[in-house]
């Protein structure tokens, strides 16, 4: 997300074509990704403002399709011709864009933030690395997001146990269509959280939204239906010792699918060769490293294609270069499936490697939130701290 944008002696032939750019990007016949993006059954208008450059994308065909032109569309984006250059590289995602205030966009937009980090995977794929040295500039100033954008939210969030305050009055905002990290200390109600984000807790007071539905209106069977579009990579893997790898990631396809034996192997032998464990599949996970049971806990946890998927501690036990290679696989696998990732971790260098958006948690509320590159430019004493990882500030052992 960090190019400049260029003049046009300056930018690449796909950067000075966006048409060209997109249909090239839309060309991967058999290309997963390319499929992913027709389940949006929309159409997308760019329109690049101070130019003649319109063009629509039409994602309710197989494969879609790019007209130019001013076909009717249910979403359009207003785009500023000096950032025309990000969006053919794949170095504009929406999300922060529309929050720093630098895109407009009108119509359905959360629906079509589901499918844009696939579709940003596909341009970079086609850009290759052009722009990749020139660094864009700072975002406008932190800004709340519009709730029509957000994928979860809480809004004054309070939970008790006995006479010990976990949460107290969270307002959290996570956009749609990003990786999201949400940080904190230790004991600050992390997980607590998580288990509210997925219904497994309601607050004692409060209400928690995903895209827009209230969880704490809903009846059983209507939270049951709804962890379907959750994924969760638990902190241990969460495996059961008793099943091989194979049989735990198929586990979620069994109990929630009507589908037969022969789906549900070529399902879970992709998202097993998509996290690097083909190979393993006869494997007990008392037979697995740390790294490899954290792998086949991210493949159950996608297995169903879930629209968010929740990563608690992912990195907890890990090494710093085994940390690293499994950020680098959250962020390749966001960027095949789209969809909202929210990643708690209290890791600050996985952090900076992997999110998009950050939410800094302290004393049962978020004390900051906002695009990653700003809350890392922070002046807030805590935040400061934190992510300097300091001994003198607000945060000490007690």
């Amino acid at each position: 997300m960090t190019v400049a944008s260029t003049s046009s002696t300056d930018m690449s032939p796909a950067a000075r074509n966006l048409g060209d750019t997109l249909r090239r990007a839309l060309e991967h016949d058999g290309d997963a990704r390319v499929l992913r993006l027709t389940r949006m059954g929309s159409s997308v208008r760019f329109v690049i403002e101070g130019d003649d450059t319109t063009l629509t994308l039409l994602l309710d065909r197989t494969p879609p399709v790019v007209t130019s032109g001013h076909e009717p569309a249910e979403i359009t984006f207003s785009v500023p011709r000096d950032l025309e250059a990000e969006l053919a590289l794949g170095r504009l995602p929406m999300a922060p864009a529309l929050i720093a205030g630098e895109v407009t966009g009108s119509g359905p937009i959360r629906q079509y933030l589901e499918i844009d980090p696939i579709l940003q995977s596909l341009l970079r794929d086609v850009a290759g690395h052009e722009g990749e040295h020139v660094r864009r500039p700072a975002r406008p100033a932190l800004s709340s997001p519009d709730r029509d954008l957000l994928a979860i939210e809480t809004r004054d969030v309070h939970k008790r146990f006995g006479r010990q305050r976990v949460l107290t009055g969270m307002d959290l905002a996570i956009p749609e269509g990003v990786i999201s990290v949400i940080l904190g200390p230790s004991g600050t109600g992390k997980s607590v959280l998580l288990q509210h984000i997925i219904g497994l807790m309601r607050p004692d007071r409060g209400e928690v939204r995903v895209r827009g539905r209230s969880l704490t209106t809903m009846s059983r069977s209507e939270l049951l239906r709804l962890r379907r579009e959750v994924g969760v990579m638990f902190q241990d893997g969460a495996l059961f010792s008793g099943l091989n790898i194979f049989d735990n990631v198929a586990f979620p396809l069994r109990e929630h699918t009507n589908l037969g034996e022969r789906e549900v192997e070529h399902i879970v032998m992709t998202r097993l060769r998509e996290v690097g464990l083909e190979s393993a599949r006869e494997r007990l996970p008392a037979q697995l490293s740390g790294g490899m049971k954290k792998r086949a806990g991210l493949a159950r946890a996608l297995v169903l294609d879930p629209g968010i998927v929740l990563c608690d501690e992912p990195d907890s036990g890990l090494d710093p270069v085994r940390t690293a290679l499994l950020g680098d696989l959250l962020v390749e696998q966001h960027a095949n499936g789209g969809g909202t990732m929210i990643v708690v971790t209290h890791n600050i260098t996985l952090a900076k490697r992997i999110a998009d958006h950050i939410s800094v948690l302290w004393q049962g509320g978020i004390l900051q939130s906002g695009i990653a590159s700003q809350i890392f430019q922070s002046e807030d004493p805590f935040v400061e701290q934190f992510l300097a990882g300091e001994t003198v500030g607000p945060l000490t052992m007690e």
